[in-house]
């Protein structure tokens, strides 16, 4: 819930920006950047612990937020390194990348390969026709979001073996 808040945030922000109905660069770039630093590690520690205290609790997910955070303001913006954001970014994508690929899980690999592929584009400041890096960017995570809650809902509807046992049914092996 906080990493697709934050992400979203920075997507409202981008589109009131880039629309030229509510230019606030400064506040869309610093939304972007929790969103990257914040957000997307989330995601991963979701992805890759989907059971984990992090992904299940929102006390820890909370504190790990927090930190964070403030490793993004004291690195990203007080001490000027802004890339610190985006390595992050791509850390928790390569993560997912890793762990979908020895899972298995064409959704989770597929969102990674998004984002992984959306960076790429963006760093190398793809343009065709009409569309911007920025629009690659916007496009390329929209995709991998649709496909990180795919990979939600397919987990969502797995049978849970104890569950099955205590109902009285046989658990697959």
């Amino acid at each position: 819930g906080l990493a697709c808040l934050l992400l979203g945030g920075a997507a409202v922000l981008g589109t009131l920006r880039f629309s030229g109905l509510l230019p606030l660069p400064q506040l869309h770039q610093f939304v972007s950047m929790l969103g990257a630093g914040v957000g997307l590690p989330l995601i991963a520690f979701a992805v890759i612990r989907p059971d984990g205290l992090v992904a299940t609790q929102p006390r820890y997910t909370w504190i790990v937020a927090v930190v964070l955070a403030v490793l993004c303001v004291l690195i990203g913006v007080v001490a000027g390194v802004k890339l610190w954001a985006q390595v992050w970014a791509v850390g928790a994508a390569l993560s997912i990348a890793g762990v979908a690929l020895r899972r298995r899980d064409r959704h989770a690999l597929g969102a990674a390969v998004c984002m992984v592929l959306t960076f790429t584009a963006f760093v190398a400041q793809l343009r065709a026709g009409p569309l911007q890096p920025g629009d690659f960017l916007h496009i390329g995570m929209a995709l991998a979001m649709l496909l990180l809650g795919r990979w939600a809902l397919a987990r969502s509807q797995r049978p849970i073996p104890a569950l099955q046992q205590a109902q009285g049914e046989a658990a697959p092996s």
